[in-house]
């Protein structure tokens, strides 16, 4: 029965384990971009909607869809079975955009309810948020601010628009989950070459699958960067993450030591790399789900105990972008520590990121996205590790003025949660959207 109620939110949202440290992608834009007089990138960055305008802009839209997801639960003899499944789905947002001077501000939402009639769920609600802000306050401070946060129901697969590596998953389990985050960043230019940055960040993370835990907490960091020519920086940063769990589960600090360079390819190229330390210490009480085999049967029970652990881990990251008048392009990949999926809690992360989109002007959008996240923790010796990939794909044409056709496909595999195996879950969209622009639908 346990393994039942796990498996019936398997397919919960996985593909969101980028959206709650958006806000650190961004603060990390800030403090780079001010440091190179190009803050007009900033704020393009958050959406592929950008592309179809120079600068500013408002795009208002509403859509409904046709899903088709092939693991969604189905009630059959009084017992829960997965099998192919067709719904619908209806929703609106908004993306914006204004730049000037001396900064800019860019806005997107997204909100939806879906419901696949005949299953066992009656419907879920998803919504996504991200806010970006910088500005010039005088001639040596800059300032940056971003928020992001969302709720993600049963089936629901979101792609976020980040180039970083995620410090929070989402747990395959959880047939809701919710995240919110806000960031400030500073940054002074004491001379053309060297500048300092300051960021603060807090955010949460909140699972309704009842063997998970809930998290909250910070990042304080500081760093110093030298612009060695116009197109190369080198820099340092130190940075000490709190996290704590629900449940007295426990709390992990983190101190995090960083080398970093970036530099800047003739047309619209950028290359950006890190590499450091943590230290993580992590104490607490857990209880976690486990299985065995016992005379040919699979049992399922819980391990419990107390554990205080410290651990050193290496960090590293390279990413790789192209942000062009109508493309973009971003390669990422590291490892990092976070809070884990609320089951894993402090957990190791090494991960993949790859997103592309291309689009003509007020006619068709193509957007292609992966990614890849592999979780071992490291508050206590868990003996399987959690890994997940997805691929992302959308073809988006306006047909006549406000009226536009869209189609995407995903592809979710998870893989070793706790000796359940591996399991794939497809799911495919298409409808029709209005857009007070004329604009397709993006993938992010």
């Amino acid at each position: 029965m346990e393994r039942q109620n796990l498996y019936k939110d398997i397919c919960g949202s996985v593909a969101v384990k980028f959206l709650i440290v958006f806000c650190l992608a961004a603060a990390a834009l800030v403090a780079q971009d001010s440091s190179s007089d190009t803050s007009d990138d900033v704020t393009r960055r958050i959406t592929a909607a950008s592309e179809f305008f120079d600068h500013d802009f408002v795009n208002v839209f509403a859509f409904a869809n046709a899903l088709w997801d092939s693991r969604v639960p189905e009630l059959t003899n009084n017992r829960s079975a997965y099998g192919g499944a067709i719904g619908w789905q209806v929703g609106a947002g908004i993306s914006a955009s204004h730049q000037f001077r001396d900064g800019g501000i860019t806005l997107t939402y997204s909100g939806s309810y879906q419901s696949y009639p005949g299953g066992e769920l009656s419907g879920g609600t998803s919504q996504s948020l991200g806010l970006a802000y910088s500005k010039r306050l005088s001639r040596r401070w800059v300032f940056g601010a971003t928020v992001s946060g969302g709720i993600l129901s049963y089936g629901t697969t979101y792609y976020g628009a980040n180039t970083t590596g995620t410090s929070i998953s989402a747990n395959p389990f959880s047939s809701s989950s919710r995240f919110l985050s806000a960031a400030v960043n500073a940054t002074y230019n004491q001379t053309r070459r060297l500048s300092y940055s300051f960021s603060g960040v807090a955010f949460l993370s909140n699972y309704n699958y009842g063997h998970a835990f809930n998290s909250y907490g910070g990042t304080g960091s500081a760093a110093v960067y030298y612009r060695l020519t116009a197109r190369t920086t080198i820099g340092g940063s130190y940075s000490h993450t709190y996290y704590t769990y629900s449940q007295n589960a426990g709390t992990s600090n983190i101190d995090s030591g960083l080398l970093t360079l970036s530099h800047r390819f003739p047309d619209h190229w950028q290359l950006d790399l890190s590499a450091g330390i943590n230290r993580v210490h992590s104490q607490g009480d857990i209880t976690i789900p486990v299985s065995f085999i016992l005379n040919g049967q699979t049992v399922a029970g819980y391990l419990t105990g107390p554990y205080s652990r410290s651990v050193y881990s290496p960090a590293f990251q390279g990413v790789l972008s192209r942000v062009y008048r109508h493309s973009s392009l971003s390669i990422s990949g590291g490892q990092t520590i976070g809070p884990g999926n609320g089951t894993y809690l402090g957990s190791r992360s090494q991960f993949a990121n790859a997103l592309y989109s291309v689009s003509t002007v007020h006619r068709s959008s193509i957007g292609f996205g992966g990614t890849y996240i592999r979780l071992s923790s490291v508050s206590n010796t868990v003996s399987q590790a959690y890994s997940t990939y997805d691929l992302s794909a959308n073809y988006g044409i306006n047909l006549i003025r406000y009226l536009n056709a869209n189609f995407r496909y995903d592809f979710v595999h998870y893989d070793g949660f706790f000796g359940y195996g591996s399991l794939n879950e497809s799911r495919a969209t298409f409808g029709l959207s209005l857009s007070s622009k004329s604009i397709p639908l993006t993938l992010f």
